[in-house]
Parts: C-alpha cells; structure tokens; sequence
C-alpha cells in the first residue's frame, strides 16, 4: 500500500522577531548593518551582473576595433587595386600601339612592295633589291633588306619623306652616295631595316635557343 505524500514545508523566517532586533540596536549598530547589506548588494550587482556585461562590452569593442582595421585595409586595398588596373590598362594600350607598328609575317612582303613603290614614285630606279637573314630578338625580329637605288637628290628626299610617313617602323641605314659619271644621278646604296612581331611558336623556339647557348 503506498502511503500519501505529505506537502514539504518551507523553511519560515520570524520576521518580527527580526525587525525588533533590528529596532532595538543602536543608531551605530544600524548604520554599520545598512552600510554590510549595501555592500553585499554592491558586490553581488558587480560579480554578478556588472562585471560580466562589462567584460562583454570589452570583448565586442575589441572586435568592432579589429573589423574597423580590416575595412580600412580593404578599402586600401580596393584603393591600390584600382590604381593598378589602371595602370595595367595603360600599359597594354601603349603595347597595342606599339604592336601596331610591327607587321606579323604576312605583311612583311606587302611593307617591302610598299618601300619600293614609294622609289618608283619619286622617280627612282630600282637597281638591287635584296632582303637579307632576319635577326631574331625577344618577341620581334629585325629584316634588313639591301637597297640600290638611282636618282637625283631631290627624288631622294620625295622618297625618304614617304618611307617616314609609313605607318610602319622604317630605319635607313649605311646610306651612302656616289655620283654616276657624265650624269647628274646619284647611286644610292643603303640598307633598309624594319621589324616584325614574332608569333608564339617562334618566340618559344627563339626562347628554347637562348636556354640551349
């Protein structure tokens, strides 16, 4: 048979008994009573609610601190990444220029069609023309091409102006002058150096020969 359960009773604190305790201690006794219960509050408030919410505080400045640092240095770094893009993109347009002044393998028959049409327009006789061995470099190559050449000084001039103004990288070279007998012509003999890009296979063959030397 199980027995009821009978209701726990809670302890009972005699209340009046205490406060004519504390009725009847003097006006000392009474201030150094209030001023213990004042500082255990005091205490329990800081231990227990102060002290952890302060520590708290602290930990989320510091971490508003180190995300504040981290933005200014993001921001920094978006500053500086701008700055190079441009950079990058200034360089590459000022590389396409001067690309554009160098003809791929294709051209190079028409840029020499070109040079000596230009002779023959100002008037000059094409005696000897004769391209010579490429020089190879690092991403372009140099063509020199011999050139004789019969005329007056004026035509020569007409045809130096024209070579100028091609839309091409045109050096003369070892230039010289001799004057034809019983004629007021002049034999011109020079070299004529332009350029060409290289294509990638031949930059990594020419890459491949500076390795192997």
């Amino acid at each position: 048979m199980k027995l009821p359960t009978l209701p726990m009773k809670l302890p009972t604190f005699p209340m009046a008994a205490l406060e004519q305790k504390v009725v009847a201690l003097s006006t000392v006794q009474k201030a150094l009573l209030f001023l213990i219960t004042f500082s255990v509050l005091c205490a329990g408030f800081y231990f227990f609610s102060y002290k952890p919410q302060a520590e708290k505080i602290g930990k989320l400045r510091l971490d508003i601190s180190k995300q504040e640092k981290r933005l200014a240095e993001l921001k920094r770094a978006a500053e500086q990444t701008k700055i190079l893009e441009a950079e990058v993109a200034k360089s590459q347009e000022e590389f396409d220029q001067m690309l554009a002044l160098l003809p791929d393998q294709k051209e190079i028959p028409e840029l020499l069609d070109n040079i000596s049409r230009l002779a023959a327009q100002a008037g000059l006789e094409n005696i000897f023309f004769q391209p010579q061995p490429e020089q190879i470099h690092d991403f372009y190559a140099v063509i020199p091409v011999r050139l004789d050449l019969v005329g007056t000084y004026h035509q020569l001039g007409v045809f130096l102006d024209s070579a100028s103004k091609l839309h091409r990288i045109i050096k003369i070279d070892q230039l010289s002058l001799s004057r034809q007998k019983d004629t007021p012509s002049l034999q011109v003999n020079c070299t004529i150096i332009t350029y060409r890009f290289l294509e990638k296979s031949e930059q990594k063959e020419a890459d491949s020969k500076k390795k192997k030397q």
